[in-house]
C-alpha cells in the first residue's frame, strides 16, 4: 500500500532542471560500465527495478507550474514502464569500446521525454569476446556524481554469484498524489510566501555573523567581511566569455574519449609534490590544455589561465542517495603553467584549496533558493552568464576500491561522462579497483580537432605518472 507524500524539488535540483531552457546547459550524467561478459537479464532487470524503488525520483516525472515561482515537484506517474527505461540491444559495427561510446554520445545529447522519469539505460550485448556494456543516463536534477555512485551501489555485487547477496528490505513506494492546475497554483503560492523570508535571511546570515563578531574582534571581523565580499564576487561574478583564445565555440555536438592511469601513481605524484590526488588530476588537465594551446600556436604567456568549473561536494557522510544534489560550483581561473609538471602541482595546490574553502560557499544554498524564485527565463539568463564563459569543467568522484560484479558479470571499467554545462570540455575522474578512469566529454564546436586534444591530455597524463615513478625511484 502506498503512502502519499509531498515531493517539492530541492533548490539545487531545481536549478539544474530550470537552466535547461537553454539546450547548451543540458545537465545529463552518463555512466558507461564495461562488463567481461553478458549479464543475467533477469537479475539486472530486478536490480534496476529495486534501485528505482529506493530512489523515488526514478519513478516520478517533473511537474512545474509556469505561473508559479515555486520549484517543480517530483510527481508519481501512473504509467511507469520499465521496458521503456531499460532496453537491451545487440552490438553493431565494430563491436568494441568505440561503438559503445558512439551509442553513449548519442544518448547523452538527446533530450529526455519530460512526461516520463528522467533516466534511461541501454545494455549492449555481443561485444567482442562476448563482452557487454551498460550505459546509464540520468538527469543531474535527480542526483550528483557522489550520490549517483551511492545510488548505483544497489546494482553491484562482491562476487559473480548474485544469489549470494543478502536479502534487503525495500522501502514502501511513496505516492505523491496528483494536483490539478488550480491546486498547483495555490500550493506554489503558499510555498513562495512561506520561503521568501527564509531565503532573504539565509543570504544575509553570513553578514549577520560578521556584524555580531565586532564586539569581541573588530579587526578580525573587518578582515572576515572583506574576505567574504571578495569570495562572493569570485563565485557570483558573470563570466560569459571564455578565457581560452581557441576553445570558443559552443554547440550540442559531443565527442566522448577515455583515458586511464594507475590511481596510486596519481596519488604519489600529488603527495610527493606537496599536493593531493585532486591536485595531480587538475595538473594533468591544465597540462593537456596548455599543450593543446601550444598546438594552436598559443603560448603560456598569451593564455596563462583558463576558467574552470569544479563542483565542491557538500554531501555529509552517510547521506542518502535519495537526497538529490549536494554540491556547489566553484569557478576560478586555473593556471596552465608552469611547464614543469612537478612545479605545476605545487602551484596548483593553494589555488585549488582556496576554491574548495571559499567563505561564500556557505551562502550557496540560499543563493540557489533565490534563483529558483525567479521566473525561469531570468534563472536561465543568469546561469548562462555564469556558465558559458567556462573553459573546462572537472569533477572527481570516488568509485569502488575493489572489483565488483553486475548481474553475474565482472565490471572491467566504470567510465564517467559529466555534463559540459556550457564549457568546452568536461573531464571526469572516477576511481575503480586501483585505476583512475577519465571520461572526457568534448564540445565539437569548441574543440573541433578533438583527437588533438585527447592526444595532448594523454601526453600530460603520462608526464604526471612518470613524475610519480621518478619520485618513487
Amino acid at each position: 500500500m502506498s503512502r502519499k507524500v509531498d515531493s517539492r524539488m530541492g533548490v539545487f535540483d531545481a536549478v539544474m532542471w530550470g537552466v535547461e531552457d537553454d539546450p547548451l546547459l543540458r545537465s545529463v550524467i552518463t555512466m558507461v560500465v564495461m562488463l567481461d561478459k553478458k549479464p543475467n537479464r533477469k537479475v539486472l532487470t530486478q536490480r534496476i527495478e529495486e534501485m528505482s524503488i529506493r530512489v523515488p525520483a526514478l519513478r516520478r516525472r517533473v511537474v512545474g507550474n509556469p505561473v508559479s515561482l515555486a520549484p517543480p515537484r517530483w510527481e508519481s506517474t501512473d504509467d511507469f514502464d520499465m521496458n521503456y527505461h531499460l532496453r537491451f540491444r545487440r552490438a553493431a559495427n565494430s563491436r568494441d569500446e568505440a561503438h559503445v561510446l558512439d551509442v553513449a554520445e548519442h544518448m547523452a545529447e538527446m533530450d529526455f521525454d519530460r512526461a516520463r522519469p528522467l533516466w534511461e539505460c541501454i545494455v549492449i550485448e555481443g561485444l567482442k569476446g562476448n563482452k557487454a556494456a551498460v550505459i546509464l543516463k540520468i538527469h543531474h536534477a535527480i542526483t550528483d556524481g557522489v550520490g549517483g555512485m551511492a545510488m548505483a551501489a544497489s546494482l553491484f555485487d562482491l562476487t559473480d554469484d548474485p544469489s549470494q547477496r543478502p536479502e534487503q528490505e525495500l522501502p514502501e513506494i511513496e505516492d505523491t498524489g496528483h494536483e490539478d492546475a488550480q491546486d498547483r497554483l495555490v500550493e506554489g503560492t503558499e510555498y513562495v510566501a512561506k520561503t521568501t523570508v527564509g531565503q532573504i535571511m539565509g543570504v544575509a546570515d553570513g553578514a549577520k555573523k560578521l556584524v555580531t563578531g565586532t564586539v569581541s574582534d573588530p579587526v578580525g571581523t573587518v578582515k572576515n567581511s572583506v574576505d567574504f565580499t571578495q569570495s562572493a564576487a569570485r563565485i557570483l561574478a558573470p563570466a560569459s566569455t571564455p578565457l581560452s583564445p581557441v576553445m570558443r565555440g559552443r554547440s550540442l555536438g559531443v565527442h566522448f574519449a577515455v583515458l586511464q592511469a594507475p590511481l596510486e601513481a596519481l596519488k604519489a605524484a600529488g603527495k610527493k609534490n606537496g599536493g593531493t590526488l585532486n591536485d595531480a588530476f587538475m595538473a594533468f588537465v591544465a597540462g593537456g590544455i596548455a599543450k593543446y594551446h601550444a598546438a594552436h600556436g598559443v603560448s603560456l604567456e598569451e593564455a596563462p589561465d583558463v576558467r574552470v568549473n569544479m563542483p565542491v561536494n557538500l554531501r555529509p557522510k552517510g547521506d542518502a542517495p535519495t537526497s538529490g544534489n549536494r554540491w556547489v560550483p566553484a569557478r576560478f581561473p586555473l593556471p596552465l603553467g608552469p611547464a614543469d609538471t612537478a612545479e605545476r602541482i605545487k602551484e596548483l595546490h593553494p589555488v585549488l584549496l582556496q576554491a574548495r574553502t571559499e567563505p561564500a560557499l556557505e551562502i550557496s544554498e540560499p543563493i540557489f533558493r533565490l534563483l529558483t524564485s525567479l521566473p525561469r527565463p531570468a534563472t536561465t539568463a543568469l546561469a548562462s552568464g555564469m556558465m558559458k564563459g567556462t573553459d573546462v569543467a572537472a569533477t572527481n568522484v570516488p568509485g569502488p576500491p575493489i572489483a565488483v560484479y553486475m548481474a553475474g558479470a565482472k565490471v572491467d571499467q566504470m567510465l564517467p561522462f559529466a555534463p559540459k554545462g556550457g564549457a568546452a570540455m568536461n573531464v571526469a575522474l572516477m576511481s575503480y579497483d586501483g585505476v583512475a578512469e577519465f571520461g572526457i566529454n568534448i564540445d565539437t564546436a569548441a574543440i573541433y580537432d578533438h583527437d588533438v586534444m585527447v592526444r595532448c591530455l594523454e601526453e600530460s597524463l603520462a608526464e604526471v605518472v612518470d613524475l610519480s615513478i621518478t619520485e618513487q625511484d
